[in-house]
């Protein structure tokens, strides 16, 4: 079984959670689902006008801000939960410090910042559809 350092499964939730990359690094089953919802709204974007007002990018953000939340709760998970978890095979342990912290600060302004866009975006469309 391989050791699984718990920042850098934080910091690939982080960058790359809408894919699952920090799911098949964890060993997790369904890794793929993320990546199946990415995959299949990203070809409805392209070539539209206004997509960031269209239902395939809502359904796009589902996974997007799910990965920063996850990428949060894995960086501020205690070391021996999270060993207790994902390295139970082995006798390596975790001793995370700064590197969760940064990786779990740079989750919260990134990850605010798009989950309040996306619901700005959201209400926006919403209002300018009913107004019409």
């Amino acid at each position: 079984m391989t050791f699984r350092r718990k920042s850098l499964a934080a910091l690939l939730a982080f960058l790359l959670g809408a894919f699952g990359a920090h799911r098949i690094y964890l060993g997790r089953p369904r890794w793929w689902l993320p990546l199946a919802v990415t995959a299949s709204t990203l070809p409805l974007l392209i070539g539209v006008r206004n997509w960031f007002q269209t239902p395939a990018f809502f359904v796009l953000m589902v996974p997007v801000v799910a990965g920063f939340i996850e990428a949060l709760v894995i960086a501020l998970m205690p070391d021996e939960k999270f060993d207790a978890r994902f390295n139970a095979a082995t006798s390596r342990r975790n001793r995370s410090g700064w590197d969760a912290v940064l990786v779990a600060i740079a989750t919260l302004m990134v990850g605010a910042t798009v989950l309040m866009t996306t619901i700005v975006l959201l209400f926006q469309t919403i209002f300018e559809g009913t107004v019409r």
